[in-house]
């Protein structure tokens, strides 16, 4: 193999092709990298942020300081083993061991303290002139920082005994000339760093963090051979024009959001021109006030406009430059894939020519520009419509997981965001980014303990930063809402007691200054419920909506398990030969839970919407299915079956009954009022549940549970008990209270010694669940010299076991006509301790779907999605 590269000299970056190896000089990549920190300093949301956190304003002296400490992130790379590299094994001189460099770097810094070899090897770069820039602690965080450019802070770098051969002269190579390179480079790329005077570098532990966080986006951008081509062989003006290919790709891939923002200026929408209505209702209006806090929770039914709401402010706060982008979070990566495609629309109006790039902000799913991306070896992606160079560059933030947030407008899970706050890889980096956008997460009382306190985290993130957050709702309760607001906000939040929270306005705009009234859709729902002992009983349950269906009602059969869901559906199919009112596609009959591939998931969200929703025709229909029909979709049924379920979510559900206005002669005479039939157990007792959970009602011996506490559970069976009839949206403050408010539990506890016992449970769940939480937070006031990441923990968003993704070497075909390539499986129908690599076999393709085995464990997809075969079935 030939190579270009001289033994004398330091390469920054290598690309080995068959018959050569193409270098770029280590100082032109480190001058790269740092035109970008300067470039994306020069954003307005991030200027705004490193100064909130740097608590000063900052001049351009300072920006030189920290583009010279940017400048220095792989100074590693000058060590003699890390530039053997530059031979494959079998060429490398004898001696010449390789090593990385970021560690090493650490090392050499290290050692500078007891060593005058490293002391002397330090010195050849302006190191006595950088410790005049602020106290020696602040300046080994921020160099450290710099360093730790990877994505994780370097705990442990190896001791200078070990080190030292590779900082020593090998043959021709000499790292101290190299370190002399470094540093007159360095001075000549920003020689105003240099000049005397101006005042300390901000020490704060959460500068240090943020700091990192730029500096591994500016490596990320300044790697990418796209934008940063290798220096030509005799070409050594790289430092000279560095900074034009990063002012260049800075805004190319919408990171600086100017030219748009111009662009927005100029076209000047109103609401109508945005959405699709000509008057907003006065919770979309309020979105524009100024007045507004950084944390905003809007609290209004479901379909009352909460994302269009949310995108209204977006644009307002994009105008006024508050923010140069807006992350969109929903609690499932189906919600998100429903909200992408409604964002994309917004933005198309809002701009004509231009819009901002809108990101499907889902790992394996990513798309940009309503085109898909397929992953390639190398950290490559090949889109769907084999886009140009420059149109790929475009799309730089969905080429991968870690750069979704770098996105102008990205819409995803909330997984996303939450990841800046552990310690995992690449967490500097999300904190940095999410800070720059308005972070919207939708349907937040959907959080369990665990997630809230990652919230919370998040929240008190965005303040420090100076960023933008606003929180939706259909049914938050008090305590949940007092915990945000708290968040970072030095005004104390008391939680209201149960008669106040109670009397608390609804639809409602609350921030740290207090909560104000509002309103949403202009209608109101009167609501006729009552409990049905028949949970246990999917025939009855099939009698039920055949009966609604008989009479020409649209019938949403929610059940709170798959298993239920599927006995249910099995009763109808055996009391009814009029198989049209069941819900199908293409003849297909079937049903809406998660347990359907992604492709064949996305087909019944669009099925099911356009048979039950806003565009929907009258007659008999019956859908079954579970909780995943009562978010994200626009559903409009004239009579709902539903289980019981916590209060909040029983509102949820409620908001896919009479969703819509329309004519009095579209619904029959029986359901021309919303009517709702709430499945309990046998006598409405749920004391067996708090032994033995069934249907999802009750909490397992390891504190799991689709509804664990059963104490709200209860609250809510006798608020229908006492309530025939309800207002929606008037009454939804008062029912979510009732039932959710700590004095409205402590009353349940009240009752026996059995239900007091499961409320110490519960309560010791919730606790050890916020403190494992808070045990692998991203410790942002911590030194960051002083941190290192757990190597074994594995560290989630969200508390539990983790499900399974499956791909199949050959596509297969699937119930519904389609390809099935990969297939989730929850974590409780995998078999005990699979490992990893563990692949699908034994494939059998039968009518209607496939079979298959994973370890000693058979499966079958078909129309009624996956499920696992007992042996016996397995073995036929």
């Amino acid at each position: 193999m030939r190579h270009n590269l001289s033994e004398a000299f330091a390469f920054g970056k290598l690309d080995r092709s068959e018959d050569a190896i193409k270098w770029h000089p280590l100082v032109d990549h480190l001058a790269d990298v740092a035109a970008v920190f300067e470039a994306l300093c020069a954003c307005r949301a991030i200027r705004r942020s490193i100064e909130a956190v740097a608590g000063r304003s900052l001049d351009h002296r300072d920006f030189a300081r920290l583009a010279a400490l940017a400048f220095l992130h792989d100074l590693g790379k000058a060590n003699a083993g890390f530039q053997a590299k530059r031979w494959l094994n079998e060429e490398r001189p004898r001696g010449r061991l390789t090593a990385g460099h970021s560690a090493e770097a650490i090392a050499l810094l290290e050692a500078s303290n007891h060593s005058d070899e490293a002391e002397a090897l330090l010195l050849h770069l302006p190191i006595l002139e950088i410790c005049g820039w602020g106290k020696p602690e602040t300046l080994d965080n921020l160099l450290r920082a710099s360093i730790a450019h990877h994505g994780r802070p370097i705990a442990n770098a190896p001791d200078w005994f070990n080190a030292r051969i590779h900082w020593s002269r090998q043959g021709e190579y000499d790292p101290a000339e190299q370190l002399k390179s470094i540093g007159a480079a360095l001075q000549r790329f920003v020689p105003e760093a240099f000049v005397e005077g101006g005042l300390p570098l901000p020490d704060t532990p959460r500068f240090a963090h943020y700091f990192a966080g730029l500096v591994q986006l500016a490596d990320w951008l300044g790697s990418d051979t796209r934008f940063f081509p290798f220096t030509n062989v005799g070409d050594r003006d790289r430092i000279g024009n560095s900074r034009e290919l990063a002012s260049t790709a800075v805004r190319e891939i919408g990171l600086d959001p100017e030219p748009c923002r111009k662009r927005f200026e100029q076209a000047s929408p109103d609401f109508g021109d945005v959405f699709d209505t000509t008057t907003p209702y006065p919770a979309q209006s309020a979105m524009s006030d100024p007045a507004l806090g950084q944390v905003v929770v809007l609290e209004a039914e479901t379909g009352s406009g909460k994302t269009e709401a949310a995108l209204w402010r977006y644009l307002h706060l994009f105008a006024r430059g508050a923010v140069d982008g807006l992350y969109f979070a929903l609690p499932t990566r189906v919600a998100a894939s429903q909200a992408y495609r409604r964002v994309r629309e917004a933005l198309s109006r809002a701009w004509p020519e231009g819009a901002p790039l809108a990101v499907r902000a889902l790992a394996g799913y990513a798309a940009a520009d309503g085109e898909t991306a397929r992953a390639l070896p190398d950290f490559k992606v090949l889109w769907s419509d084999d886009p140009s160079d420059a149109e790929a560059g475009r799309r730089w933030a969905g080429e991968s997981s870690k750069r979704f947030l770098a996105a102008p407008v990205a819409v995803g899970t909330v997984d996303q965001a939450l990841l800046g706050t552990l310690q995992v890889k690449h967490a500097h980096l999300r904190h940095a980014l999410t800070a720059r956008s308005l972070l919207v997460i939708d349907e937040v009382h959907a959080s369990d303990a665990y997630m809230a306190v990652l919230i919370e985290q998040l929240i008190n993130a965005q303040i420090a930063l100076g960023g933008h957050t606003l929180l939706l709702s259909a049914t938050l309760g008090a305590a949940a809402r007092t915990r945000y607001l708290a968040a970072g906000n030095r005004k104390a939040q008391h939680l209201p007691s149960l008669a106040q929270a109670s009397g608390l306005p609804y639809p409602a705009i609350s921030d740290a200054w207090g909560i104000r009234s509002t309103s949403g859709a202009p209608r109101e729902k009167r609501v006729a419920w009552q409990c049905e002992d028949a949970i246990d009983d999917p025939q009855r349950v099939a009698a039920l909506a055949l009966e609604a269906a008989e009479q020409g009602a649209r019938v949403l059969v929610i059940r709170n398990t798959v298993p239920a869901a599927v006995a249910t559906l099995a009763a109808l199919e055996a009391a009814t030969p009029n198989v049209t009112w069941l819900f199908n596609r293409d003849g297909v009959i079937t049903l809406h839970h998660s347990r359907f591939s992604r492709e064949d998931r996305l087909m019944l969200d669009a099925t099911v919407e356009a048979q039950l929703g806003k565009g929907r025709s009258s007659g008999p229909l019956i859908v079954v299915g579970t909780q995943t029909l009562e978010q994200s979709l626009d559903l409009d049924a004239d009579f709902l079956i539903t289980d019981l379920c916590p209060m909040d979510v029983l509102l949820q559900r409620i908001g896919r009954l009479h969703r819509h206005m329309r004519p009095v002669e579209a619904r029959p005479n029986a359901f021309r009022e919303a009517r709702v039939l709430v499945l309990t157990p046998e006598g409405g007792d749920l004391t067996p549940c708090l032994t033995r959970p069934r249907h999802g009602l009750g909490r397992f011996h390891d504190g799991g549970g689709v509804y664990a506490d059963t104490r709200i559970l209860e609250a809510t069976r006798k608020l229908i008990h006492s309530e025939s009839q309800v207002r929606i949206p008037a009454d939804n403050r008062r029912l979510v209270e009732s039932a959710t408010h700590p004095e409205a539990l402590h009353a349940i506890e009240s009752l026996d010694t059995a239900w007091a016992t499961h409320g110490q449970q519960i309560d010791g769940d919730t606790g050890a669940r916020r403190t494992s939480a808070k045990l692998g937070l991203l410790p942002l006031d911590t030194a960051f010299v002083e941190l290192g990441f757990p190597d074994e923990v594995k560290l989630a968003t969200r508390l539990g076991a983790a499900d399974r993704l499956l791909t199949f070497d050959s596509p297969l075909q699937g119930p519904f006509g389609r390809t099935v390539r990969e297939l989730p499986i929850r974590h409780h129908l995998l078999p005990r301790a699979l490992p990893l690599e563990a692949l699908p076999d034994e494939i059998v393709v039968e009518h209607g779907g496939f079979r298959f085995r994973l370890a000693d464990t058979h499966y079958r997809y078909s129309r009624i999605g996956l499920e696992k075969l007992p042996q016996t079935a397995a073995s036929e």
